[in-house]
């Protein structure tokens, strides 16, 4: 069956970071919110490293423990945890740090014309969020705007896999032809999105472009307002 028809389209998937909007000052103010907290309640932690060492130290624990690669909520945790230990805090204060964490990392600007699209798609479409992430859309104030939304945990692993992909079909009652998958990240998304024969679109903000040795998308567009304008009927 053809893939590339806008007109079979009965339900939009969404990333969420560098989607709607731009991921890193909001992991930065994050980060910065985090060691703070660690300045305030965990002194001993911030005698011994500064933000860059508390990172490597993360990566040092997503590499200890693979099996948690796939969701960034339970790698960071187990950092919170295995940190508050070796500077023999109580691993109670984890769940304390991880909110003021991810209070901050959930404080996003969405970009121009978000808004706007989810509204007028929301009428048209059913709607749903696909991310690797772990943003607050409750937070941020957009989560009304989804029928479902979807993260990569422990036991949805993260895109390109399609355990995503598939839940959404099955929870939506569709098709994977009927499904429209936008995304910023050609091989996440464009790659996830082909990997569960639904149509893709490339959102391309910076008209970067496409890596030759990977499956074109179906659909591209390099503001928001394009994707209204390609979906209006």
């Amino acid at each position: 069956m053809k893939h590339n028809n806008m007109a079979m389209i009965k339900a939009v998937t969404f990333d969420l970071d560098d989607t709607l909007w731009d991921c890193a000052p909001a992991i930065e103010a994050a980060e910065k919110a985090l060691y703070g907290w660690h300045q305030a309640v965990t002194p001993r932690v911030t005698e011994a490293h500064t933000e860059q060492s508390l990172q490597r130290y993360r990566n040092d624990i997503r590499a200890k423990y693979p099996e948690l690669a796939g969701c960034v909520t339970a790698t960071r945790m187990a950092s919170l945890r295995a940190l508050l230990l070796e500077f023999g805090y109580s691993v109670s204060l984890a769940e304390e740090g991880f909110t003021v964490f991810y209070k901050a990392r959930s404080e996003v600007e969405l970009y121009d014309g978000a808004i706007e699209m989810l509204s007028f798609l929301r009428q048209n479409y059913r709607l749903a969020a696909i991310t690797n992430g772990n943003a607050d859309l409750q937070a941020i104030g957009i989560s009304d705007y989804f029928d479902f939304i979807y993260a990569a945990d422990l036991t949805l692993p993260p895109k390109p896999a399609t355990a995503m992909f598939e839940r959404c079909m099955k929870d939506l009652d569709l098709p994977s032809h009927a499904l429209l998958h936008v995304g910023d990240n050609p091989v996440t998304d464009i790659g996830g999105g082909h990997n569960a024969n639904v149509q893709t679109l490339w959102f391309n903000q910076y008209n970067e472009p496409w890596p030759e040795h990977l499956k074109a998308p179906h659909f591209e567009a390099g503001e928001l307002s394009d994707i209204v304008a390609l979906l209006k009927k």
